[in-house]
Protein backbone atom coordinates (compact mmCIF):
# COMPACT_ATOMS: atom_id res chain seq x y z
CA UNK A 1 0.00 0.00 0.00
CA UNK A 2 1.06 3.33 -0.39
CA UNK A 3 1.26 6.46 1.68
CA UNK A 4 -1.16 9.12 1.72
CA UNK A 5 0.34 12.06 0.86
CA UNK A 6 1.01 14.74 3.94
CA UNK A 7 -1.52 17.41 2.66
CA UNK A 8 -4.13 15.05 2.43
CA UNK A 9 -3.55 13.95 5.94
CA UNK A 10 -3.33 17.52 7.35
CA UNK A 11 -6.43 18.07 5.41
CA UNK A 12 -8.64 15.25 6.89
CA UNK A 13 -7.08 16.10 10.49
CA UNK A 14 -8.45 19.92 10.30
CA UNK A 15 -12.26 18.31 8.65
CA UNK A 16 -12.69 16.21 11.38
CA UNK A 17 -11.66 18.95 13.84
CA UNK A 18 -13.96 21.07 12.58
CA UNK A 19 -17.28 18.47 13.26
CA UNK A 20 -16.25 17.44 16.77
CA UNK A 21 -16.00 21.40 17.63
CA UNK A 22 -19.60 21.47 15.77
CA UNK A 23 -21.29 18.40 17.41
CA UNK A 24 -20.10 20.25 20.77
CA UNK A 25 -21.52 23.64 20.40
CA UNK A 26 -24.43 22.03 19.41
CA UNK A 27 -24.71 19.99 22.73
CA UNK A 28 -23.60 23.10 24.73
CA UNK A 29 -26.33 25.30 23.25
CA UNK A 30 -29.07 22.57 23.81
CA UNK A 31 -27.91 22.06 27.22
CA UNK A 32 -27.92 25.99 28.09
CA UNK A 33 -31.49 26.30 26.19
CA UNK A 34 -32.89 23.33 28.85
CA UNK A 35 -31.32 24.87 31.76
CA UNK A 36 -31.83 28.70 31.13
CA UNK A 37 -29.56 31.57 31.91
CA UNK A 38 -27.30 31.40 35.52
CA UNK A 39 -27.90 35.09 37.32
CA UNK A 40 -25.06 35.90 39.65
CA UNK A 41 -25.99 34.97 42.71
CA UNK A 42 -28.57 33.38 42.20
CA UNK A 43 -29.32 29.59 44.50
CA UNK A 44 -28.98 26.71 42.55
CA UNK A 45 -31.73 25.16 41.16
CA UNK A 46 -32.92 22.83 43.81
CA UNK A 47 -32.89 25.99 46.95
CA UNK A 48 -35.05 28.25 44.50
CA UNK A 49 -37.96 29.21 46.17
CA UNK A 50 -41.25 27.23 45.08
CA UNK A 51 -43.83 29.48 43.13
CA UNK A 52 -47.09 30.75 45.23
CA UNK A 53 -49.84 28.59 44.80
CA UNK A 54 -52.27 30.34 42.76
CA UNK A 55 -55.23 28.93 45.41
CA UNK A 56 -54.17 30.99 47.96
CA UNK A 57 -56.17 34.03 50.21
CA UNK A 58 -54.44 37.13 51.36
CA UNK A 59 -55.58 38.42 54.80
CA UNK A 60 -55.92 42.81 54.11
CA UNK A 61 -57.98 42.81 57.12
CA UNK A 62 -58.38 41.36 60.46
CA UNK A 63 -59.71 43.18 63.44
CA UNK A 64 -60.27 41.32 67.02
CA UNK A 65 -59.93 38.05 67.72
CA UNK A 66 -59.77 36.29 63.82
CA UNK A 67 -57.87 32.04 63.72
CA UNK A 68 -57.86 30.12 60.90
CA UNK A 69 -57.93 26.28 61.69
CA UNK A 70 -56.11 23.48 59.78
CA UNK A 71 -55.73 20.02 61.13
CA UNK A 72 -58.44 20.99 63.82
CA UNK A 73 -55.51 23.06 65.82
CA UNK A 74 -56.59 27.40 65.61
CA UNK A 75 -54.26 30.14 65.43
CA UNK A 76 -54.54 33.89 65.24
CA UNK A 77 -53.99 35.17 61.61
CA UNK A 78 -53.26 38.95 60.96
CA UNK A 79 -53.23 41.20 58.23
CA UNK A 80 -51.32 40.52 55.31
CA UNK A 81 -51.51 36.51 56.14
CA UNK A 82 -51.97 34.09 53.60
CA UNK A 83 -54.55 30.89 53.24
CA UNK A 84 -55.16 28.05 51.63
CA UNK A 85 -57.67 25.63 50.65
CA UNK A 86 -57.29 23.75 53.45
CA UNK A 87 -58.16 26.46 56.20
CA UNK A 88 -60.55 27.60 57.74
CA UNK A 89 -61.77 31.10 59.67
CA UNK A 90 -63.78 32.02 62.10
CA UNK A 91 -64.21 35.46 63.93
CA UNK A 92 -64.62 35.78 67.47
CA UNK A 93 -67.61 38.26 68.98
CA UNK A 94 -66.62 42.12 67.62
CA UNK A 95 -64.36 41.41 65.10
CA UNK A 96 -64.22 41.10 61.40
CA UNK A 97 -61.54 40.33 58.63
CA UNK A 98 -61.67 40.62 54.56
CA UNK A 99 -59.95 38.15 52.71
CA UNK A 100 -58.65 38.82 48.88
CA UNK A 101 -59.34 36.04 46.55
CA UNK A 102 -57.83 37.93 43.50
CA UNK A 103 -57.26 41.82 42.89
CA UNK A 104 -61.29 41.59 41.96
CA UNK A 105 -62.76 39.53 44.08
CA UNK A 106 -62.95 39.93 48.27
CA UNK A 107 -64.93 38.16 51.07
CA UNK A 108 -65.90 40.28 54.09
CA UNK A 109 -66.34 38.30 57.38
CA UNK A 110 -68.79 39.47 60.21
CA UNK A 111 -68.32 38.90 63.55
CA UNK A 112 -69.27 35.44 64.51
CA UNK A 113 -68.61 33.69 61.28
CA UNK A 114 -66.99 30.37 60.39
CA UNK A 115 -66.11 29.69 56.85
CA UNK A 116 -64.37 27.16 54.59
CA UNK A 117 -61.66 28.07 51.80
CA UNK A 118 -61.83 26.31 48.36
CA UNK A 119 -60.68 27.02 44.89
CA UNK A 120 -62.48 26.30 41.59
CA UNK A 121 -60.83 26.43 37.96
CA UNK A 122 -62.96 29.51 37.34
CA UNK A 123 -62.89 31.54 40.92
CA UNK A 124 -63.22 30.54 44.70
CA UNK A 125 -65.68 28.86 46.77
CA UNK A 126 -66.27 29.74 50.39
CA UNK A 127 -68.12 27.51 53.10
CA UNK A 128 -70.52 29.35 55.04
CA UNK A 129 -70.81 27.75 58.15
CA UNK A 130 -72.37 30.18 60.03
CA UNK A 131 -72.62 33.90 60.35
CA UNK A 132 -72.61 36.77 57.56
CA UNK A 133 -70.45 37.40 54.81
CA UNK A 134 -70.32 40.21 52.09
CA UNK A 135 -68.76 39.20 48.38
CA UNK A 136 -67.57 41.68 46.15
CA UNK A 137 -66.89 40.69 42.76
CA UNK A 138 -65.74 43.16 40.13
CA UNK A 139 -63.69 41.21 37.54
CA UNK A 140 -64.76 38.37 35.22
CA UNK A 141 -63.57 35.74 38.48
CA UNK A 142 -66.63 33.43 39.54
CA UNK A 143 -67.07 33.29 43.18
CA UNK A 144 -69.18 30.67 45.36
CA UNK A 145 -70.66 30.40 48.34
CA UNK A 146 -72.30 27.77 50.07
CA UNK A 147 -74.27 26.67 53.27
CA UNK A 148 -76.34 24.55 53.92
CA UNK A 149 -77.55 22.64 50.62
CA UNK A 150 -77.63 25.90 48.86
CA UNK A 151 -75.75 27.54 46.11
CA UNK A 152 -74.69 31.35 45.86
CA UNK A 153 -72.89 32.63 42.68
CA UNK A 154 -72.15 35.72 40.79
CA UNK A 155 -73.44 36.51 37.54
CA UNK A 156 -70.55 38.66 36.46
CA UNK A 157 -69.82 41.81 38.39
CA UNK A 158 -72.01 42.02 41.42
CA UNK A 159 -72.09 42.27 45.21
CA UNK A 160 -73.74 40.19 47.20
CA UNK A 161 -73.90 39.30 51.46
CA UNK A 162 -75.32 35.48 52.22
CA UNK A 163 -76.04 34.73 56.13
CA UNK A 164 -76.57 31.32 57.60
CA UNK A 165 -78.01 30.52 60.99
CA UNK A 166 -78.50 27.83 63.08
CA UNK A 167 -81.66 27.15 62.35
CA UNK A 168 -80.50 26.05 58.73
CA UNK A 169 -82.21 29.07 57.07
CA UNK A 170 -80.22 30.69 54.44
CA UNK A 171 -80.76 34.29 53.13
CA UNK A 172 -79.08 35.88 50.24
CA UNK A 173 -79.43 39.63 49.49
CA UNK A 174 -77.95 41.19 45.86
CA UNK A 175 -76.81 44.48 46.86
CA UNK A 176 -75.60 45.46 43.15
CA UNK A 177 -75.06 43.40 39.98
CA UNK A 178 -76.92 39.82 40.47
CA UNK A 179 -76.50 36.70 42.53
CA UNK A 180 -77.49 33.33 41.64
CA UNK A 181 -79.26 31.62 44.39
CA UNK A 182 -80.01 27.80 44.09
CA UNK A 183 -81.36 25.16 46.39
CA UNK A 184 -83.61 21.96 46.45
CA UNK A 185 -83.92 21.86 42.72
CA UNK A 186 -84.89 25.62 42.42
CA UNK A 187 -82.38 28.33 40.99
CA UNK A 188 -82.80 32.16 40.69
CA UNK A 189 -81.49 35.38 39.73
CA UNK A 190 -81.64 38.22 42.38
CA UNK A 191 -81.38 40.97 41.15
CA UNK A 192 -79.99 44.33 42.71
CA UNK A 193 -82.10 45.95 45.68
CA UNK A 194 -83.96 42.04 46.22
CA UNK A 195 -83.18 39.23 48.70
CA UNK A 196 -84.83 35.50 48.82
CA UNK A 197 -84.17 32.74 51.92
CA UNK A 198 -84.05 28.93 51.99
CA UNK A 199 -84.80 26.73 55.18
CA UNK A 200 -83.35 23.46 55.44
CA UNK A 201 -82.11 23.19 51.54
CA UNK A 202 -85.38 24.04 50.61
CA UNK A 203 -86.44 25.88 47.31
CA UNK A 204 -85.42 29.76 47.74
CA UNK A 205 -88.47 32.22 48.10
CA UNK A 206 -89.20 34.10 45.65
CA UNK A 207 -87.32 37.87 45.24
CA UNK A 208 -88.70 40.75 47.91
CA UNK A 209 -87.19 44.06 47.55
CA UNK A 210 -84.99 45.01 50.44
CA UNK A 211 -87.39 47.41 52.55
CA UNK A 212 -86.15 51.04 52.82
CA UNK A 213 -86.25 51.12 56.22
CA UNK A 214 -84.85 48.26 59.29
CA UNK A 215 -88.25 46.48 60.36
CA UNK A 216 -88.26 46.06 64.76
CA UNK A 217 -90.83 46.53 65.90
CA UNK A 218 -90.58 46.02 70.13
CA UNK A 219 -93.28 44.60 72.55
CA UNK A 220 -91.75 46.46 76.60
CA UNK A 221 -92.79 44.51 79.69
CA UNK A 222 -94.47 46.74 82.19
CA UNK A 223 -91.82 49.64 83.34
CA UNK A 224 -92.39 48.38 87.17
CA UNK A 225 -91.80 44.84 88.61
CA UNK A 226 -92.00 43.29 91.68
CA UNK A 227 -89.44 43.00 93.72
CA UNK A 228 -90.03 38.85 93.39
CA UNK A 229 -89.80 39.43 89.65
CA UNK A 230 -86.45 38.72 88.66
CA UNK A 231 -86.50 38.34 85.06
CA UNK A 232 -88.97 40.14 81.67
CA UNK A 233 -89.56 39.24 78.82
CA UNK A 234 -88.98 41.00 75.75
CA UNK A 235 -90.97 40.48 72.27
CA UNK A 236 -91.14 41.86 69.07
CA UNK A 237 -90.95 41.25 65.39
CA UNK A 238 -88.37 41.96 62.45
CA UNK A 239 -87.41 40.74 58.76
CA UNK A 240 -86.75 37.00 59.10
CA UNK A 241 -83.33 37.32 57.79
CA UNK A 242 -82.41 40.17 60.64
CA UNK A 243 -79.98 39.59 63.11
CA UNK A 244 -81.53 40.73 66.39
CA UNK A 245 -79.73 41.29 69.80
CA UNK A 246 -80.91 41.98 73.24
CA UNK A 247 -78.49 43.31 75.61
CA UNK A 248 -75.92 42.16 73.25
CA UNK A 249 -77.16 38.03 73.23
CA UNK A 250 -78.52 36.83 70.41
CA UNK A 251 -82.01 36.59 70.01
CA UNK A 252 -83.57 34.06 67.32
CA UNK A 253 -85.56 35.33 64.89
CA UNK A 254 -88.08 32.73 63.58
CA UNK A 255 -89.55 32.16 60.25
CA UNK A 256 -92.90 34.81 61.10
CA UNK A 257 -90.52 37.27 62.00
CA UNK A 258 -91.04 37.57 65.59
CA UNK A 259 -88.63 36.73 68.46
CA UNK A 260 -88.24 36.69 71.99
CA UNK A 261 -85.84 37.03 75.03
CA UNK A 262 -85.28 36.96 78.94
CA UNK A 263 -83.86 39.68 80.43
CA UNK A 264 -82.24 39.08 84.05
CA UNK A 265 -83.52 42.21 86.44
CA UNK A 266 -81.72 43.46 88.94
CA UNK A 267 -83.17 45.60 91.41
CA UNK A 268 -83.67 49.09 90.42
CA UNK A 269 -83.70 50.47 86.73
CA UNK A 270 -82.77 48.15 83.94
CA UNK A 271 -82.12 49.34 80.78
CA UNK A 272 -82.97 47.09 77.62
CA UNK A 273 -81.40 47.41 74.39
CA UNK A 274 -82.42 45.91 71.51
CA UNK A 275 -80.34 45.89 67.96
CA UNK A 276 -81.40 44.68 64.73
CA UNK A 277 -79.12 44.26 61.46
CA UNK A 278 -80.70 43.41 58.22
CA UNK A 279 -79.13 41.97 55.35
CA UNK A 280 -77.72 45.04 54.18
CA UNK A 281 -75.56 45.74 57.21
CA UNK A 282 -77.91 48.73 58.71
CA UNK A 283 -78.67 48.78 62.30
CA UNK A 284 -81.28 50.10 64.30
CA UNK A 285 -81.82 50.04 68.01
CA UNK A 286 -84.44 50.39 70.41
CA UNK A 287 -84.42 51.31 74.21
CA UNK A 288 -86.47 51.03 77.31
CA UNK A 289 -86.10 50.61 80.63
CA UNK A 290 -87.77 48.42 83.59
CA UNK A 291 -87.80 49.35 87.06
CA UNK A 292 -87.42 45.98 89.92
CA UNK A 293 -88.89 47.59 93.69
CA UNK A 294 -86.83 46.57 95.90
CA UNK A 295 -87.64 44.47 98.73
CA UNK A 296 -90.26 45.38 101.64
CA UNK A 297 -88.97 46.59 105.20
CA UNK A 298 -88.91 44.23 107.58
CA UNK A 299 -91.69 43.78 110.10
CA UNK A 300 -91.45 44.94 113.43
CA UNK A 301 -93.51 44.16 116.58
CA UNK A 302 -95.60 47.13 117.59
CA UNK A 303 -94.08 48.45 121.15
CA UNK A 304 -97.60 47.01 122.77
CA UNK A 305 -96.73 43.56 121.18
CA UNK A 306 -93.75 43.77 122.98
CA UNK A 307 -95.33 44.61 126.54
CA UNK A 308 -97.26 41.57 125.92
CA UNK A 309 -94.50 39.20 125.14
CA UNK A 310 -92.49 40.91 128.13
CA UNK A 311 -95.82 39.71 130.88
Amino acid sequence: MSARPPGRLRTAALVALGAALLVGAALLSRRLLSVGPTVAGAPPEAARPAVADAGTFQVISAVGAVEAGRNGGWRAIRNGDTLTRADAVRTAAGAGAVLRLSAGTEVELREKVEIGLDRLPSGAAVDLRHGKVFARVSGSEGLEINAHDTRTANEGPAHFVVMSDDSGRVSVAALSGRARFSAGGKSLSLPAGSESSSLAGAPPSDPERIPEEVLLDVIWPADEQRHSVDHAAVVGRARPSTIVTVNGAPAPVGTDGRFNAVVPLRVGKNTVDVAAEDMTGRTRHATGAVVRRGPPPPLTPEPADLWKVAR
